[in-house]
Formats: C-alpha cells, sequence, structure tokens
C-alpha cells in the first residue's frame, strides 16, 4: 500500500472503521496511521481481505501482528516456504555469487545463524536437507516474531576473496525470490552501510577535534 495514493488511504480506513464498529472501538487517526504503516508492504486487496476474515476468526480487535498471519499464514508456514526458496537457491546459484533475497527475515536466518551464504553453501549437503528445514523453520519462526531482518546483500565467495584481497569486485549478484521486493532489500542495506559510514566518519571526527 502507498500512504501518498488516496485511494489507498481511503479504502483502507474505510475497512478499519468497519471492524472498529463490530468491536464497539474509535477509529482514532493515529491507530490508523500506525496500522497503515505496519501493514503497508502488503497489497490493499489482501489487506482488505484480511479484514473481512479477521470479522470472523478474531473475537477481539485484531493486532497487525495477526492480520499480518492472515495475509501471509503464520510463520511456521511462512518458513517451510522460505526453506524450500534456500534450497533452490543454493542448487541453483551456488556459493559463489553474492544473493539478495527478497526476504529480509530469511536472509537474517542465513547470515546470523548459518554464518553467512557462502559458509552455508559449502556446508549444505543433499543428505543433511532435512536438518537443515527443520533447524531453518525453527530460526525463521523465532526471529520473525522478533522482528529480526537483514537487508542487502549475502556475500557470495568470489566477494570474500576480492575483499580480502582488497580488491575491489563487481559482479551480477543473484535477486532470490520477487525480483523488485530482493532488490527493494538490497537498496535498503545500502543505504544502511551509506548511513553506518556517514555516522562513523562523524564520530571519528568529533574524537579527533577533542584530541586536538
Amino acid at each position: 500500500m502507498d500512504w501518498n495514493n488516496e485511494e489507498h488511504r481511503k479504502r483502507f480506513a474505510e475497512g478499519m472503521k468497519g471492524m472498529c464498529e463490530l468491536h464497539n472501538r474509535a477509529a482514532s487517526k493515529p491507530m490508523l496511521k500506525m496500522y497503515f504503516f505496519a501493514l503497508a508492504k502488503f497489497d490493499i486487496e489482501d489487506v482488505l481481505r484480511a479484514f473481512v476474515e479477521a470479522v470472523s476468526a478474531t473475537k477481539f480487535f485484531p493486532k497487525p501482528a495477526e492480520i499480518i498471519e492472515l495475509i501471509q499464514g503464520s510463520p511456521e508456514d511462512v518458513a517451510e516456504f522460505e526453506a524450500s526458496k534456500v534450497v533452490n537457491a543454493v542448487r541453483r546459484v551456488g556459493g559463489y555469487r553474492s544473493v539478495a533475497f527478497d526476504n529480509p527475515t530469511t536472509a537474517a536466518v542465513i547470515e546470523y545463524a548459518f554464518g553467512g551464504w557462502a559458509k552455508f553453501c559449502c556446508e549444505f549437503l543433499d543428505a543433511n536437507e532435512k536438518w537443515f528445514r527443520k533447524e531453518f523453520c525453527n530460526t525463521y519462526a523465532a526471529f520473525a516474531r522478533r522482528g529480526v531482518q537483514h537487508f542487502g546483500e549475502l556475500a557470495g565467495r568470489a566477494a570474500i576473496s576480492n575483499e580480502g584481497h582488497c580488491k575491489p569486485h563487481q559482479e551480477n549478484l543473484a535477486l532470490i525470490g520477487d525480483a523488485g521486493r530482493a532488490q527493494a532489500a538490497l537498496a535498503a542495506g545500502q543505504e544502511q552501510r551509506k548511513t553506518q559510514i556517514t555516522m562513523l566518519v562523524g564520530e571519528t571526527a568529533k574524537q579527533l577535534a577533542v584530541g586536538a
């Protein structure tokens, strides 16, 4: 959904007000805006369908997390799908190239729980696929509930090798999943790094000024 799209805002507000009336709640502007941005990554049609489901599926006024589960399933359901996506990416792309996943939670599981893309690909064996799926799904569900995400690319062996030798590395990253969302996650990661570098440079300048 797009906050700048007047039709999206109007239809969303109508759906929220309908749920509020059924639960004898007031649809305040701050609440509408908070729910809108919590659900902004989803299509307006999917959100409105979830509102209709929520009316019959929940006894109490649904929180954003409950609406999200109605749209995409529980974290456990999504984890099974994401595990298959990772396995297919290992077999199709391999660990040499860097990758960018369309789901930041999936990227976080690989980066933080499995040691990164290159390491995971080296250790992944078909004989261990059952174990991997179980470990991945358990970790994914935990990360999803805690909002743990990783934006940007996951480095392949080529990028790691070139970085270790201080060589510039240009490569065609593999976008995994929905190309548009993977590209957006990649751009978000690059923007985060720029911000971190700017903050680091600023902090270093302050320390130098104090020591001068």
